[in-house]
């Protein structure tokens, strides 16, 4: 048989147990929905990625097979800058045009910073009689030459002037302004190739000196970003090799190597014309408007280390920030990467979706455990209300057996005549006695169905309530005269309208109720007194007193305070239910005030003959 406590305890742990799995299978589900969802948009995602790859891929290959078949059958004229014009027309949109001199140097793109211009007529052939035989037609040459031709290449696409500049400036006796050297070296450094760049930095130092030597080697070691950067490509893609190779039917060579790939046609006269895809070219494309790729997809490439280990076209799943991405090779150390615009949007919509979880999940526990309090509620109220009914009718029949087996056995002992005449009167007063015992309590318990059922009529009329009070006291004396006598405070001033049979009833109770619980604490203290606008009457003992915390409940049907003094005590549990009955019939109110161990005063109000509805 388990204790009250461990009864409660038992009952709290099966209350949380029945809270808690609702809240864990709706946690759990939400997981497992959350778990799927992100991973659903994952999938929406690279595959998104894979269709904007492919797209990509398709774009990239039809555009370099349209602009092969086109520089197949493209005539190249000799001039540098014509076939500048005719190789633009042609390149695909993520290639430079690019051509070669028979020395594999660059000569386009052209150089960037003038435009080119034609060298005037007779440039060749001073040019010509500047490395002639004759030292003083040499000389002279080279004196008009460098005055008129600071334009003029060789037909190899190479600058004369700084050869002869430099070579004039070496020889003292010329006497070229060394200021002017270093000047056209600022203004065309950048149109010199890597080799043009290496032989002039040899003869500016042995040439020029002081601050026109500082000004050429500065305008030599400038950088070149996008020549250089073509240049360097191509020298690290393999472009010699690919160059030694054997050309197709078409007479193209193609290569794929190192970061770049392209396309080129070997020329009669030793130069090669074509195409070339670079890391430059293909970001200059991608951030454009007419690139294949969707809005909400970003476009990144990748050069050296970032993109080696991809062989072929196909796209590479991979990973970027925790979103999906898919790496798209061109070379083996060139790729392009394509990743979300936005690579936060995975991870915000898995932070959306845990939030609407812990959400979900929260107001499912709070609604679980309101759920759960209320049943569990419900069933100790129910299970207290059985305990007290179990209660009520053991005391009942206990408050009716006792009067009843008394007078059964009195009857008795006149029936058989086993009592002496002088007897006969002593029982004919205990018979009157129980007999009035058994009646009050069956009255009270049918004033307490009738009041419980809402069906107790009330026939108030003006009267002093302590002639109501007083009557009372005077039949609980007479009940009880081993009892001291109780103390009254009567106010006769006091009036209000009342149920007299009603008001005898409660205060029957109050002081029925101090005789059980503080017998020895006696005399009892009965107060009738005007309180705001209405009467008080009070009943006070000075028993064992009452813990704050039952105050409120005693006022309850079949509810007593919860110790081992009421334990003890017979009773039904509904004299102070009656009470507040009483008190609220008549427009008023019940309390007691009452500390442990220091006695309980119960108060009953009622309002006056102004205050009262009728």
């Amino acid at each position: 048989m388990l204790s009250p406590r461990a009864s409660r305890l038992r009952d709290w742990a099966l209350f949380a147990a029945a809270a808690s799995v609702p809240a864990i299978c709706v946690g759990v589900l939400g997981l497992r929905a959350l778990a799927n969802e992100a991973d659903g948009a994952r999938r929406e995602v690279a595959l998104g990625l894979s269709t904007a790859s492919a797209g990509l891929s398709r774009a990239l290959d039809q555009e370099t097979d349209s602009a092969a078949a086109a520089l197949a059958a493209l005539p190249i004229d000799d001039a540098p800058e014509a076939a500048a014009v005719a190789l633009a027309g042609i390149a695909p949109p993520f290639a430079a045009p690019v051509l070669l001199a028979p020395d594999r140097s660059v000569l386009l793109p052209p150089q960037a910073a003038l435009p080119p211009a034609p060298a005037p007529e007779g440039c060749a052939a001073l040019a010509r009689a500047a490395a002639g035989p004759d030292a003083e037609a040499r000389a002279g040459a080279r004196r008009d030459f460098l005055a008129r031709c600071a334009e003029a290449r060789s037909p190899a696409g190479r600058w004369l002037w700084p050869v002869l500049a430099l070579d004039a400036a070496a020889d003292r006796a010329v006497g070229v302004d060394q200021p002017a050297v270093a000047a056209w070296l600022e203004a065309h450094a950048a149109g010199l190739s890597e080799a043009e760049r290496k032989a002039t930095a040899l003869e500016v130092d042995a040439a020029l000196s002081g601050e026109p030597r500082e000004r050429a080697r500065a305008a030599l070691a400038a950088p070149r970003p996008e020549r250089d950067a073509l240049v360097a490509e191509l020298r690290r893609g393999g472009l010699d090799a690919a160059l030694r190779a054997p050309p197709d039917a078409r007479g193209l060579v193609s290569w794929r190597a190192g970061a770049s790939a392209g396309t080129l046609r070997a020329l009669p006269d030793g130069r090669s014309a074509g195409f070339v895809i670079h890391a430059g070219s293909l970001a200059g494309w991608l951030r454009g408007g007419a690139r294949p790729v969707p809005p909400d997809v970003r476009a990144d490439v990748l050069a050296g280390a970032a993109a080696a280990g991809a062989d072929g076209r196909a796209p590479i799943a991979t990973e970027l920030g925790g979103a999906p991405a898919a790496l798209l090779p061109i070379a083996p150390e060139l790729a392009v990467r394509l990743s979300p615009a936005d690579p936060a949007a995975v991870a915000r919509h898995a932070a959306r979706g845990k939030r609407l979880l812990v959400s979900v999940g929260a107001a499912a526990t709070a609604l679980a455990l309101g759920l759960a309090a209320l049943l569990f509620a419900r069933m100790r109220a129910a299970r207290r209300s059985s305990e007290l009914r179990t209660d009520f009718v053991a005391a009942v029949s206990h408050e009716l057996r006792t009067p009843i087996a008394s007078v059964r056995m009195l009857s008795e002992l006149l029936e058989e005549g086993r009592l002496a005449p002088e007897e006969h009167r002593e029982v004919f007063d205990a018979l009157g006695r129980e007999s009035r015992r058994l009646g009050e309590t069956v009255e009270r318990l049918l004033g307490f169905s009738r009041m419980m059922a809402g069906r107790a009529a009330t026939e108030r009329a003006p009267a002093r309530v302590a002639d109501a009070v007083a009557a009372s006291i005077d039949t609980f004396e007479e009940r009880n005269p081993e009892m001291p006598r109780v103390e009254r405070d009567l106010d006769p001033a006091a009036e209000a309208s009342i149920d007299a049979g009603q008001i005898r009833l409660a205060v029957d109770n109050l002081l029925g109720n101090a005789l059980k619980y503080a017998p020895r604490a006696a005399p009892y203290r009965v107060r009738v007194a005007r309180e705001r606008g209405g009467v008080a009457i009070a009943v006070e003992d000075r028993g064992p007193g009452i813990a704050r915390r039952d105050q409120r409940r005693i006022f309850e049907p079949f509810e007593r305070a919860d110790d081992r003094l009421s334990r003890a005590v017979s009773g039904s549990g509904i004299g102070l239910s009656l009470v507040r009955h009483v008190a609220r019939a008549h427009g008023g109110s019940a309390r007691v005030e009452s500390e442990p161990g220091r006695g309980a005063a119960f108060t009953l109000w009622i309002p006056g003959p102004k205050e009262q509805t009728p």
